[in-house]
């Protein structure tokens, strides 16, 4: 009997260590980096969350709901659902309809962060699947009328209008949100086949319309660069002909010059000569050039009347 006392003392006293010890550590708690920690007390919850360290609660009346605040990205690729990692959510691709109605599926990856100072109001009428309730049917609504107001053969074209579009109308509708959006990417376009096709011609179309058109610039080129040449060899035969003609002036005007020099100074000379010629000097001129011989024929009278000859001894 004694030793069974001693049994249940020692029993009872572990099984009261076992319930402090349980209840010590049940008022503790740790929030981790990139969590808050939003407290629950009787199912309801604090306004303020709690940041990443150890904190205290009070065991049986009050629970700890953990809230990841890391930034997450939604991707919609693909033709499934697949399964999603920490902090990425996959969709499947976005089928939405142009202004034709036509089908067109689009990739598109959405990265947003919940605020921090508002994760118990997400909690409170959300829930952790706030994504699904919340986020997924605003990006899914905003790129339908995004996409709605073009047509398939401009989507393609204007891919970054529509990127821009896009990034702009969910900017505004996370404003009315407690998340922050980080970034939109437009990743893909599938068009219809009969669309791809169609703008596969017009792009041969263009092609072909560029080809000819720098066909046509080079023929244009070449007949300017034939005109350029034509201009050019017209100028050197015209300066030849030009520095020609003024070597021909100028052998001109030396040789017309040199004969106006020549009788200028023949003129000369012969005025000089005239001036000399005296009586006198014909006078002595002749006697200088007399050989002793008188003339063998003589004119009588000063009119020329009779001529006779002279003897040859005389």
């Amino acid at each position: 009997m004694k030793n069974s006392g001693i049994i249940w003392v020692i029993a009872g006293i572990l099984f009261v260590g076992y319930v402090l010890g349980s209840g010590l550590f049940g008022m503790m708690y740790t929030i981790q980096s990139g969590t808050v920690g939003v407290l629950v007390t009787f199912g309801e919850f604090d306004e303020e969350e709690k940041t990443a360290g150890l904190h205290f609660k009070v065991p049986l009346m009050q629970d700890v709901k953990i809230f990841d605040i890391k930034m997450q990205t939604a991707n919609y690729l693909g033709a499934e659902r697949s399964e999603n990692e920490e902090g990425v959510i996959r969709n499947s691709q976005i089928q939405v309809l142009d202004s034709k109605n036509l089908t067109i599926g689009l990739d598109v990856s959405v990265q947003y962060t919940p605020v921090a100072t508002q994760a118990n109001e997400i909690l409170a009428q959300y829930g952790q699947n706030y994504f699904s309730k919340l986020i997924n049917p605003v990006i899914r609504n905003i790129v339908r009328d995004v996409i709605g107001q073009y047509q398939a053969e401009d989507i393609a074209i204007k891919r970054a209008e529509i990127g821009l579009e896009l990034k702009t109308q969910l900017a505004k509708a996370f404003e009315a949100m407690p998340f922050t959006l980080n970034n939109v990417s437009l990743r893909n376009i599938q068009l219809p086949d009969v669309v791809k096709k169609k703008i596969e011609e017009v792009q041969l179309a263009k092609q072909e319309e560029q080809r000819l058109e720098m066909i046509e610039k080079q023929a244009v080129k070449d007949q300017q660069i034939k005109r350029i040449q034509a201009d050019t060899r017209l100028i050197e035969v015209t300066t030849q002909a030009k520095a020609e003609a003024e070597q021909r002036r100028i052998a001109a005007d030396a040789e017309a010059y040199q004969i106006m020099t020549q009788a200028k100074a023949n003129a000369e000379a012969n005025t000089l000569l005239a001036k000399s010629i005296t009586p006198e000097l014909i006078h002595y001129r002749s006697i200088e050039q007399w050989d002793g011989r008188y003339p063998q024929t003589m004119l009588s009278g000063e009119n020329g009347g009779l001529i006779f000859s002279l003897p040859k001894n005389q």
